[in-house]
C-alpha cells in the first residue's frame, strides 16, 4: 500500500523500524545515505555535460556584463560574433 503522504510514510517507516534491534536500524540509516547520495550524483553523461558547459553565469553577471555595452546592443553582438568566426 502507497502511503498517501510524506506524514503517512514517515509514520508508516517509524511503526515497522520499532521492531527493529540497533543493528538493524544503523543498515537502514545507511541505506537511508546511500539513496541520499545516489540522488545527489549525476550520471556519466551529466558529468560530461556538465563539465562541457563551463563556468555557470547567473544573472547578476549577464546584468553587469550587458550594462558595459555602450551603443547598439545588436552592433555588439555582431562584432563578438564576427570576432569568434
Amino acid at each position: 500500500m502507497k502511503p498517501e503522504s510524506k506524514e503517512d510514510a514517515e509514520r508508516a517507516i517509524l511503526e515497522r523500524m520499532s521492531r527493529f534491534d540497533p543493528e538493524q536500524i544503523a543498515e537502514v540509516l545507511d541505506f537511508v545515505d546511500f539513496l541520499a547520495e545516489k540522488k545527489q550524483r549525476l550520471t556519466p553523461v551529466a558529468e560530461l555535460l556538465k563539465e562541457a558547459a563551463g563556468p555557470r553565469v547567473n544573472l547578476h553577471d549577464v546584468r553587469a556584463s550587458l550594462a558595459t555595452i555602450k551603443g547598439q546592443l545588436s552592433d555588439v553582438v555582431r562584432k563578438e560574433r564576427d570576432e569568434r568566426g
